[in-house]
């Protein structure tokens, strides 16, 4: 297929955490003979994480600064967010069809790995593999950047995503993160992690827990424990809520168990979804929160636990 006969879109999905070199190869491939590029940010709209230090704004600014700087036009390029969805591929899937808004493209992305297996969700569009072969992987950036190591930064990432990287070492949600690295090098020492978890709903709201550890310090979360009692113990302590009450309101149940759901953690939780008669009252540390908040708000919970309440409440299949 020559260039003139290939589709006038590329896309390219990743979650650009941070851009590096090999990136902006990608992308200026795509851009070949004519095309306009749609790039589509994986993880979107979720809370920073060690994993997923920048903000869908600041992806894409890193994206379309290094982009500008090789001397591509901005209007050539399109940058669609589109948020995970761990326990319903076909719903990512949809999602990003829609951001690209057609059926004819060509797919650019380099297999990898096994998380690469997204390059063959799209069989209408024609999966078009690099010319060159690269060993950067934004792992390796990450870790460089969380160490302070900025020659190594800078041998992998164009120059205006180092000083975007630069500057961002400055802010306080940096050093927050560095903050919950460390949390997380402890739990991963700890050995796997196996709990029970409830999502207690009345009405439009769902009783929540907000961490008061790190990770995730702050953030709402599926209160757990090693039994389902203790779990709504840790949310609520109105007696009204008694075994039998919870026992005999149980809707559904799945387990969370994406392994990158707090990565480099083996953490794995079954959940339960519970309709109470009543609105028990909150314990300090817990809160009432509107379920619009799981689609409106995803980015004020921990790890997938926006997706694993929704993966309840809407009964995602398994």
């Amino acid at each position: 297929m020559t260039s003139s006969s290939l589709p006038r879109v590329a896309v390219l999905i990743g979650r650009f955490e941070p851009p590096h070199r090999a990136h902006l190869q990608l992308m200026l491939e795509a851009l070949e003979g004519g095309r306009d590029l749609v790039v589509v940010l994986g993880s979107a709209r979720s809370a920073r994480t060690v994993r997923n230090p920048l903000s869908d704004a600041q992806r894409e600014a890193l994206i379309r600064g290094m982009l500008e700087g090789a001397g591509v036009p901005r209007g050539r390029v399109r940058v669609e967010a589109v948020p995970d969805a761990y326990y319903f591929l076909a719903a990512w899937v949809e999602r990003v069809r829609a951001a690209v808004g057609t059926a004819h493209a060509t797919l650019a992305g380099f297999e990898k790995d096994a998380s690469s297996f997204y390059l063959r969700l799209f069989p209408e569009w024609t999966f078009t593999p690099p010319r060159f072969v690269s060993r950067l992987n934004a792992t390796d950036v990450r870790e460089a950047m969380y160490g302070g190591r900025w020659d190594d930064v800078a041998r992998d990432v164009p120059p205006q995503v180092l000083a975007g990287l630069r500057e961002f070492a400055g802010t306080p949600e940096f050093t927050e993160l560095l903050a919950d690295r460390r949390a997380l090098h402890v739990l991963a020492g700890a050995g796997p992690r196996r709990t029970r978890g409830v999502v207690l709903r009345h009405g439009p709201e769902v009783l929540l827990a907000v961490r008061d550890e790190r990770p995730g310090l702050g953030l709402h979360a599926i209160p757990e424990a090693d039994t389902a009692g203790r779990a709504a113990g840790a949310v609520t302590d109105d007696p009204a809520l008694t075994a039998d009450v919870l026992a005999g309101s149980a809707v559904r149940a799945r387990t969370l168990d994406n392994p990158q759901r707090v990565p480099g953690v083996d953490w794995v939780t079954h959940a339960t979804l519970h309709d109470l008669p009543f609105r028990p009252d909150a314990r300090p540390g817990a809160a009432w929160v509107d379920v619009e908040t799981l689609t409106r708000e995803p980015w004020t919970y921990f790890a997938d636990h926006a997706q694993g309440v929704r993966a309840l409440l809407e009964d995602w299949p398994a």
